[in-house]
């Protein structure tokens, strides 16, 4: 069981990177999320199209990937 949960742990892992380097970023990085750059604001709308289906997706598959590291540590070798 312990090599079942293992195994789908470094798959969910590997898809989530994937999924995750995907996505367009929201801002243009660190200099202008500690202020370095002018108006805006943080977008905590909801995106449609593909932009939207990569972040739900990614929330999904971030909560599968916990959930299966507790259960790394709930199942005995």
């Amino acid at each position: 069981m312990f090599w079942i949960v293992l195994t789908l742990f470094v798959i969910i892992s590997a898809l989530l990177t994937v999924i995750i380097l995907m996505q367009e970023p929201k801002q243009s990085g660190l200099g202008e999320g500690l202020g370095g750059g002018g108006g805006g604001g943080f977008d905590f709308g909801t995106r449609g199209g593909v932009a939207g289906g990569l972040q739900r997706v990614t929330i999904y598959m971030g909560v599968v990937w916990g959930v299966l590291a507790l259960l790394l540590q709930a199942v005995p070798r």
